[in-house]
């Protein structure tokens, strides 16, 4: 049987400016990953959903989609406060149910999730000044 050569030891030598410049290079790469993840962390808040902590009069600005809501409080004179809340029922379930006996409901905000449940039943906001 033939023998296979010996494998040779890597000779490669950095020069200490290579070593210098390949650190700060890695350390430029780890700071804009922090950077990135910090400001995912502790951007901007105003599209936070407020929807659990709205109440019977308040109002509020849909600042998501019709099929994935996400309620801004208002204050009731603010232009942008579309709707003002009638009802919010922290044990319901299905808006059907919830809204049915509201007067005035045109519509509902309905929240599943991990024990957080609520519908809150609204109406359009009459007390927006007019565009």
């Amino acid at each position: 049987m033939s023998e296979l050569p010996p494998l040779g030891v890597p000779t490669a030598s950095y020069s200490s400016a290579q070593i210098r410049r390949n650190r700060l290079i890695f350390l430029g790469v780890v700071l804009v990953l922090v950077g990135l993840v910090a400001l995912w962390a502790f951007g901007p808040s105003d599209t936070k959903d407020q929807s659990a902590s709205l109440k019977a009069g308040d109002c509020f600005q849909n600042v998501g989609t019709d099929k994935a809501a996400k309620a801004e409080k208002l204050d009731c004179t603010d232009p942008h406060a579309d709707y003002k809340v009638l009802k919010m029922d922290k044990k319901g379930v299905v808006d059907t149910f919830s809204c049915s006996g509201v007067p005035g409901t045109t519509g509902s905000l309905t929240q599943s999730g991990a024990g957080d449940w609520f519908v809150v039943c609204f109406k359009d906001n009459d007390e927006q000044p007019k565009k």
